[in-house]
């Protein structure tokens, strides 16, 4: 396959459904810098088209919000439902890759997901690295050819992990030492978030 430029055409899906059970109360409305975790979220998407998948409180007027068939079933599931959504009309122009992206990346940015689609090269999925060299497979860009003959492979998507989904993909690690990528998943993650973007707007 050609690389893709930043410039490819591409989808950007924000995952809202999970349980968030380490935080206790829904977190793409948990409120970061007076927004929003998924308002944020959706930022990153830019000029590109975007689809959240999941329950749809707190999303900015105007973005399409899908739910899955059978809640719960995790990301792989809703990013199933994502590529069922774009890829049902039969005369759908379809984009050349999905950018997947969690609900709750406070400070990831559009600059970051031109990044990961700039990434792909001659890969078929091309996903965040930390620092401390821990993959973040919800903030991540994939061909969308792959990915549709990946969930052929899988099966039922249900419950699986987003580590399985990527086995045997040709993956391009994406750095990420300014932590755009950082995600809150615990009341302790949440004051840190908070705490950094009130410093950015202190120092902005």
């Amino acid at each position: 396959m050609p690389p893709v430029p930043a410039a490819t055409s591409a989808v950007v899906v924000v995952l809202t459904g999970g349980a968030s059970r380490r935080m206790g109360s829904h977190k793409p409305l948990l409120d970061v810098g007076g927004r929003p975790l998924v308002a944020r979220v959706l930022d990153a998407a830019g000029h590109r088209p975007a689809l959240v998948v999941g329950p749809g409180q707190g999303v900015p007027e105007g973005v399409r919000v899908v739910l899955e068939r059978v809640p719960g079933g995790g990301p792989v599931a809703g990013l199933a439902t994502a590529v069922e959504t774009l890829t049902a009309a039969a005369d759908a122009s379809l984009p050349d890759a999905v950018v997947v992206l969690a609900a709750d990346l406070p400070f990831v940015t559009s600059a970051h997901v031109d990044r990961l689609l700039g990434a792909l090269g001659d890969a078929d999925l091309a996903v965040t690295v930390d620092r401390d060299g821990r993959t973040n497979w919800l903030c991540a860009a994939w061909r969308l050819p792959a990915l549709r003959a990946r969930f052929g492979e899988v099966g039922d998507a249900y419950g699986r992990s987003m580590r399985e989904l990527a086995s045997g993909i040709r993956t391009q690690s994406v750095d990420d030492p300014a932590e755009l990528a950082l995600d809150v998943d615990t009341p302790a993650d949440l004051a840190r978030a908070r705490a950094r973007s009130e410093g950015a707007q202190t120092s902005g």
